[in-house]
Protein backbone atom coordinates (compact mmCIF):
# COMPACT_ATOMS: atom_id res chain seq x y z
CA UNK A 1 0.00 0.00 0.00
CA UNK A 2 1.54 3.45 -1.04
CA UNK A 3 1.04 5.76 1.79
CA UNK A 4 -1.54 8.70 0.69
CA UNK A 5 -1.73 11.89 1.69
CA UNK A 6 -4.23 13.01 0.05
CA UNK A 7 -6.17 14.03 -3.26
CA UNK A 8 -4.01 16.99 -4.07
CA UNK A 9 -5.13 18.55 -7.66
CA UNK A 10 -6.54 18.06 -10.78
CA UNK A 11 -5.30 19.35 -15.24
CA UNK A 12 -8.55 19.63 -16.95
CA UNK A 13 -8.25 20.84 -20.51
CA UNK A 14 -9.69 24.28 -21.79
CA UNK A 15 -9.55 25.76 -25.26
CA UNK A 16 -9.50 29.70 -24.86
CA UNK A 17 -7.50 30.68 -21.04
CA UNK A 18 -8.74 33.77 -21.01
CA UNK A 19 -12.27 32.67 -21.19
CA UNK A 20 -10.91 30.44 -18.87
CA UNK A 21 -9.58 32.66 -16.88
CA UNK A 22 -12.76 35.08 -16.28
CA UNK A 23 -14.24 32.27 -15.66
CA UNK A 24 -12.53 30.61 -12.72
CA UNK A 25 -10.58 33.07 -11.19
CA UNK A 26 -12.70 36.34 -11.72
CA UNK A 27 -15.88 35.43 -11.51
CA UNK A 28 -15.69 32.29 -8.74
CA UNK A 29 -12.86 33.52 -7.03
CA UNK A 30 -9.63 31.22 -7.28
CA UNK A 31 -6.60 32.35 -6.77
CA UNK A 32 -4.17 32.59 -9.82
CA UNK A 33 -0.68 31.78 -8.78
CA UNK A 34 1.20 32.38 -12.03
CA UNK A 35 0.31 31.93 -15.84
CA UNK A 36 3.12 29.89 -18.17
CA UNK A 37 2.82 29.67 -21.65
CA UNK A 38 -0.10 27.22 -22.07
CA UNK A 39 -1.09 26.52 -18.27
CA UNK A 40 -2.52 28.79 -15.37
CA UNK A 41 -2.26 27.53 -12.33
CA UNK A 42 -4.78 28.17 -9.51
CA UNK A 43 -5.89 27.58 -5.56
CA UNK A 44 -7.96 27.92 -2.75
CA UNK A 45 -7.93 30.20 -0.65
CA UNK A 46 -6.77 27.80 2.27
CA UNK A 47 -4.40 26.24 0.11
CA UNK A 48 -0.52 27.17 0.28
CA UNK A 49 0.72 24.87 -2.56
CA UNK A 50 1.35 26.34 -6.41
CA UNK A 51 -1.59 25.08 -7.40
CA UNK A 52 -4.90 22.56 -7.31
CA UNK A 53 -6.27 23.50 -10.26
CA UNK A 54 -4.36 23.46 -13.78
CA UNK A 55 -5.89 25.08 -16.80
CA UNK A 56 -3.89 23.69 -19.55
CA UNK A 57 -4.85 24.84 -22.90
CA UNK A 58 -6.12 22.36 -25.56
CA UNK A 59 -8.29 22.22 -28.11
CA UNK A 60 -11.09 20.83 -26.39
CA UNK A 61 -12.34 19.97 -22.81
CA UNK A 62 -11.21 16.78 -20.89
CA UNK A 63 -9.06 15.71 -18.21
CA UNK A 64 -5.55 15.52 -18.57
CA UNK A 65 -4.74 13.93 -14.80
CA UNK A 66 -5.55 13.96 -11.15
CA UNK A 67 -2.66 14.30 -8.79
CA UNK A 68 -2.31 12.98 -5.33
CA UNK A 69 0.38 13.58 -2.50
CA UNK A 70 2.58 11.14 -1.29
CA UNK A 71 3.72 10.73 2.29
CA UNK A 72 7.83 11.06 1.97
CA UNK A 73 9.64 10.64 -1.12
CA UNK A 74 11.29 6.82 -0.97
CA UNK A 75 6.88 6.65 -1.75
CA UNK A 76 7.88 7.24 -4.96
CA UNK A 77 10.14 4.83 -5.63
CA UNK A 78 8.05 2.05 -3.98
CA UNK A 79 5.43 3.42 -6.03
CA UNK A 80 7.04 2.86 -9.19
CA UNK A 81 8.26 -0.93 -8.33
CA UNK A 82 4.98 -1.73 -7.27
CA UNK A 83 2.80 -0.14 -9.83
CA UNK A 84 5.67 -1.41 -12.54
CA UNK A 85 4.66 -5.02 -11.05
CA UNK A 86 1.27 -5.03 -11.34
CA UNK A 87 1.89 -4.37 -15.06
CA UNK A 88 1.60 -0.53 -15.00
CA UNK A 89 3.20 1.63 -17.34
CA UNK A 90 4.75 4.46 -15.34
CA UNK A 91 6.45 7.78 -16.53
CA UNK A 92 8.78 9.93 -14.28
CA UNK A 93 6.90 14.05 -15.03
CA UNK A 94 7.29 16.87 -13.94
CA UNK A 95 5.17 19.91 -13.74
CA UNK A 96 5.23 23.76 -12.50
CA UNK A 97 6.02 23.66 -9.13
CA UNK A 98 7.09 20.05 -8.69
CA UNK A 99 10.55 18.41 -10.31
CA UNK A 100 9.61 14.96 -9.46
CA UNK A 101 7.05 13.01 -10.28
CA UNK A 102 5.13 9.55 -11.50
CA UNK A 103 2.47 9.34 -13.95
CA UNK A 104 0.44 6.37 -14.82
CA UNK A 105 -3.29 5.16 -14.92
CA UNK A 106 -5.38 3.42 -13.15
CA UNK A 107 -6.90 -0.37 -13.76
CA UNK A 108 -9.80 1.30 -15.56
CA UNK A 109 -7.62 4.21 -17.63
CA UNK A 110 -7.68 7.52 -15.24
CA UNK A 111 -4.28 9.63 -15.63
CA UNK A 112 -2.95 9.64 -12.54
CA UNK A 113 -0.22 11.42 -11.05
CA UNK A 114 1.58 11.29 -7.59
CA UNK A 115 4.47 13.34 -6.26
CA UNK A 116 5.79 14.54 -2.86
CA UNK A 117 6.97 18.07 -2.72
CA UNK A 118 5.47 20.84 -4.55
CA UNK A 119 6.26 24.26 -4.03
CA UNK A 120 4.95 26.09 -1.55
CA UNK A 121 3.69 29.52 -1.98
CA UNK A 122 1.11 30.02 1.05
CA UNK A 123 -2.67 30.32 1.69
CA UNK A 124 -4.53 33.51 1.89
CA UNK A 125 -6.85 32.36 4.77
CA UNK A 126 -6.66 35.70 6.81
CA UNK A 127 -6.24 38.33 3.78
CA UNK A 128 -10.03 38.55 3.86
CA UNK A 129 -9.44 41.86 1.41
CA UNK A 130 -8.47 39.35 -1.62
CA UNK A 131 -11.04 36.93 -1.31
CA UNK A 132 -13.32 37.07 -4.16
CA UNK A 133 -15.93 35.12 -5.62
CA UNK A 134 -17.38 31.97 -3.61
CA UNK A 135 -13.92 31.85 -2.34
CA UNK A 136 -13.09 28.46 -2.89
CA UNK A 137 -11.27 26.85 0.37
CA UNK A 138 -9.90 23.93 -0.52
CA UNK A 139 -10.08 20.75 -3.04
CA UNK A 140 -12.53 18.34 -1.68
CA UNK A 141 -13.14 15.63 -4.02
CA UNK A 142 -13.10 14.42 -7.73
CA UNK A 143 -16.07 12.21 -9.33
CA UNK A 144 -15.15 9.64 -12.69
CA UNK A 145 -16.76 7.03 -14.73
CA UNK A 146 -15.42 3.91 -15.31
CA UNK A 147 -16.53 0.78 -17.09
CA UNK A 148 -15.32 -1.96 -14.40
CA UNK A 149 -16.11 -0.07 -11.37
CA UNK A 150 -14.94 -3.20 -8.82
CA UNK A 151 -11.65 -3.45 -9.86
CA UNK A 152 -11.19 0.29 -9.77
CA UNK A 153 -12.74 0.24 -5.71
CA UNK A 154 -10.13 -2.74 -5.56
CA UNK A 155 -6.87 -0.77 -6.35
CA UNK A 156 -8.14 2.38 -4.57
CA UNK A 157 -8.64 0.06 -1.65
CA UNK A 158 -5.47 -1.88 -1.74
CA UNK A 159 -2.76 -0.21 -3.35
CA UNK A 160 -4.04 3.55 -2.72
CA UNK A 161 -5.61 2.55 1.09
CA UNK A 162 -8.54 4.54 0.67
CA UNK A 163 -11.71 3.56 2.48
CA UNK A 164 -15.50 3.20 1.23
CA UNK A 165 -17.54 5.64 3.20
CA UNK A 166 -20.95 4.92 0.88
CA UNK A 167 -22.06 2.77 -1.75
CA UNK A 168 -25.00 2.86 -4.03
CA UNK A 169 -26.62 -0.23 -5.34
CA UNK A 170 -28.76 -0.78 -8.55
CA UNK A 171 -32.82 -2.56 -8.70
CA UNK A 172 -30.37 -5.23 -8.85
CA UNK A 173 -28.20 -5.11 -5.91
CA UNK A 174 -25.14 -4.48 -7.95
CA UNK A 175 -22.71 -2.00 -7.01
CA UNK A 176 -23.21 1.51 -9.39
CA UNK A 177 -20.94 4.55 -7.14
CA UNK A 178 -18.39 4.17 -4.16
CA UNK A 179 -17.21 6.99 -2.23
CA UNK A 180 -13.92 6.72 -0.68
CA UNK A 181 -11.77 8.85 1.18
CA UNK A 182 -8.39 8.51 2.65
CA UNK A 183 -8.02 11.59 5.60
CA UNK A 184 -11.95 11.05 6.86
CA UNK A 185 -13.79 13.35 4.53
CA UNK A 186 -16.93 12.35 3.30
CA UNK A 187 -15.28 11.47 0.16
CA UNK A 188 -12.33 12.37 -1.44
CA UNK A 189 -12.89 10.19 -4.54
CA UNK A 190 -16.65 9.16 -6.18
CA UNK A 191 -16.69 6.24 -9.02
CA UNK A 192 -19.38 5.46 -10.50
CA UNK A 193 -20.22 2.86 -12.88
CA UNK A 194 -21.01 3.15 -16.58
CA UNK A 195 -21.28 0.64 -19.68
CA UNK A 196 -20.74 4.08 -22.31
CA UNK A 197 -17.82 6.64 -22.61
CA UNK A 198 -15.20 5.32 -20.44
CA UNK A 199 -12.75 6.26 -18.75
CA UNK A 200 -14.88 9.31 -18.29
CA UNK A 201 -14.54 12.64 -15.71
CA UNK A 202 -17.41 13.75 -14.19
CA UNK A 203 -16.32 16.75 -12.35
CA UNK A 204 -13.82 18.17 -9.62
CA UNK A 205 -15.70 19.74 -6.24
CA UNK A 206 -14.17 22.58 -3.83
CA UNK A 207 -14.72 23.06 -0.38
CA UNK A 208 -16.34 26.65 0.56
CA UNK A 209 -17.23 27.22 4.11
CA UNK A 210 -20.82 28.62 4.21
CA UNK A 211 -24.26 27.70 2.59
CA UNK A 212 -24.30 31.09 1.49
CA UNK A 213 -21.22 30.33 -0.99
CA UNK A 214 -23.24 27.73 -2.77
CA UNK A 215 -26.08 30.13 -3.30
CA UNK A 216 -23.66 32.82 -4.18
CA UNK A 217 -22.17 30.79 -7.02
CA UNK A 218 -25.15 30.75 -9.40
CA UNK A 219 -26.11 34.62 -8.14
CA UNK A 220 -22.12 35.48 -9.87
CA UNK A 221 -22.90 33.63 -12.60
CA UNK A 222 -26.50 35.05 -13.55
CA UNK A 223 -25.78 38.68 -13.40
CA UNK A 224 -23.05 38.34 -15.95
CA UNK A 225 -25.71 36.03 -18.46
CA UNK A 226 -24.07 32.81 -18.01
CA UNK A 227 -27.54 31.12 -16.93
CA UNK A 228 -26.61 27.94 -19.52
CA UNK A 229 -23.39 27.30 -16.97
CA UNK A 230 -25.84 26.55 -13.82
CA UNK A 231 -26.02 22.95 -14.58
CA UNK A 232 -27.91 21.85 -10.93
CA UNK A 233 -28.63 22.78 -8.10
CA UNK A 234 -28.41 24.81 -5.56
CA UNK A 235 -29.50 21.64 -3.27
CA UNK A 236 -28.27 18.72 -0.41
CA UNK A 237 -27.40 15.52 -1.08
CA UNK A 238 -28.31 12.51 1.31
CA UNK A 239 -25.36 10.72 0.39
CA UNK A 240 -22.22 12.96 2.05
CA UNK A 241 -25.37 15.03 3.46
CA UNK A 242 -23.35 18.28 1.59
CA UNK A 243 -25.09 21.39 0.44
CA UNK A 244 -23.74 21.84 -3.28
CA UNK A 245 -24.39 23.78 -6.61
CA UNK A 246 -22.98 22.29 -10.21
CA UNK A 247 -21.71 24.69 -12.79
CA UNK A 248 -20.57 24.31 -15.96
CA UNK A 249 -17.60 25.96 -17.96
CA UNK A 250 -17.20 27.33 -21.48
CA UNK A 251 -15.87 24.08 -22.43
CA UNK A 252 -18.44 22.34 -20.60
CA UNK A 253 -15.99 21.22 -17.91
CA UNK A 254 -17.94 20.73 -14.71
CA UNK A 255 -17.33 22.16 -11.15
CA UNK A 256 -19.04 21.66 -7.81
CA UNK A 257 -19.22 23.89 -4.70
CA UNK A 258 -19.72 22.03 -1.64
CA UNK A 259 -20.09 22.26 2.28
CA UNK A 260 -21.23 20.87 5.36
CA UNK A 261 -20.50 17.27 4.55
CA UNK A 262 -19.56 14.74 7.76
CA UNK A 263 -16.13 13.75 8.84
CA UNK A 264 -15.18 10.27 9.58
CA UNK A 265 -13.85 10.38 13.14
CA UNK A 266 -13.39 7.13 13.91
CA UNK A 267 -12.05 4.77 10.49
CA UNK A 268 -12.08 1.21 12.26
CA UNK A 269 -15.42 1.64 13.39
CA UNK A 270 -16.61 2.73 10.42
CA UNK A 271 -19.17 0.62 8.51
CA UNK A 272 -20.32 2.07 4.96
CA UNK A 273 -23.74 3.41 4.25
CA UNK A 274 -25.34 1.27 1.55
CA UNK A 275 -27.94 3.06 -0.38
CA UNK A 276 -30.42 1.29 -2.43
CA UNK A 277 -32.31 1.67 -5.77
CA UNK A 278 -35.45 2.81 -4.04
CA UNK A 279 -33.44 5.34 -2.02
CA UNK A 280 -32.32 7.31 -5.22
CA UNK A 281 -34.42 10.22 -5.32
CA UNK A 282 -33.42 11.41 -1.95
CA UNK A 283 -29.86 9.58 -2.34
CA UNK A 284 -29.10 11.92 -5.21
CA UNK A 285 -30.85 15.31 -3.77
CA UNK A 286 -32.39 14.99 0.30
CA UNK A 287 -35.14 17.44 -0.79
CA UNK A 288 -35.97 14.70 -3.69
CA UNK A 289 -35.80 17.25 -6.77
CA UNK A 290 -34.96 15.77 -10.08
CA UNK A 291 -31.56 15.55 -11.68
CA UNK A 292 -31.06 17.22 -14.85
CA UNK A 293 -30.16 14.80 -17.70
CA UNK A 294 -27.39 16.57 -18.82
CA UNK A 295 -25.76 15.97 -14.99
CA UNK A 296 -26.30 12.07 -15.88
CA UNK A 297 -25.28 11.49 -18.94
CA UNK A 298 -22.73 14.27 -19.54
CA UNK A 299 -18.88 13.89 -18.84
CA UNK A 300 -15.23 14.72 -20.80
CA UNK A 301 -12.85 12.24 -22.00
CA UNK A 302 -9.57 11.85 -20.38
CA UNK A 303 -5.96 11.90 -21.98
CA UNK A 304 -3.97 9.49 -22.56
CA UNK A 305 -0.70 9.58 -20.79
CA UNK A 306 1.35 8.67 -23.71
CA UNK A 307 0.56 10.41 -26.60
CA UNK A 308 -1.35 13.79 -24.78
CA UNK A 309 -4.14 13.24 -26.56
CA UNK A 310 -7.71 12.59 -25.19
CA UNK A 311 -8.33 8.36 -25.06
CA UNK A 312 -11.35 7.78 -27.29
CA UNK A 313 -14.17 6.38 -25.49
CA UNK A 314 -15.41 2.73 -25.29
CA UNK A 315 -19.03 1.87 -26.08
Amino acid sequence: MINILRTSHVCIRVSDLDKARYFYSELLGFVETEKDGDYIYLRGIEEGQHHSLILKKANSAGLSYIGFRVSKGEELDKAREELENLGHKVRKFREKGINEALLFESPEGIPILLYYDMEYVGDLRLAFHRHRGVSPVRLAHVNYMVKDLERELEFFKRFMGYYETERFLDKDGNLTVVWLTRRGDSHEIAIAKSSKNVPGFHHETYYVHDVKDVIKAPDILASVGLWDSIERGPGRHGVTEGYYIYLRDFDKNRIEFFTNDYVVLDPDKWKPIVWTYDQLRYRSDFWGRPIPQSWLTEWVPVEDISTGQLKGWSE
